[in-house]
């Protein structure tokens, strides 16, 4: 594929290209880890775009989250909230990129699965 052209929308479709290789090459039994990829794709689809991106997410108000197929019932808990704070699309970004960064990720399920991933508040919020 050579040499990124635009590499902050470069980087994006090529996660999404090693998740779709990753589903063609898969084969059943115990040594999938999907799971370890979903997290290697989010730590590169928050952190990175974060750092020269974040204007372009769209401060979109919590009821409204629907639209980026996010369900609203998912987020237990915001942190604490400044003044006039208010609860968005960039806001979440912002919390689980530095949730991700912070690997405050707990694995929930049983011995054999991962059944889901647990995104915590850094300690510090």
């Amino acid at each position: 594929m050579g040499i990124y052209k635009n590499i902050d929308t470069d980087f994006a479709k090529r996660t999404l290209k090693i998740i779709e290789q990753y589903d063609k090459a898969k084969q059943p039994g115990p040594e999938n880890f999907e799971v370890t990829l979903l997290v290697n794709c989010f730590v590169g689809l928050l952190i990175l775009p974060h750092e020269r991106r974040m204007n372009l997410i769209p401060d979109l108000g919590v009821d409204k989250l629907g639209t980026w197929s996010i369900d609203p019932a998912f987020i237990n808990d915001w942190g604490a909230m400044k003044k006039g704070e208010r609860k968005t699309l960039r806001q979440l970004v912002r919390r689980l990129r530095n949730s991700v960064a912070h690997f405050q990720i707990e694995a929930e399920g049983t011995e054999q699965d991962i059944e889901r991933l647990k995104i915590l508040r850094p300690k510090w919020i």
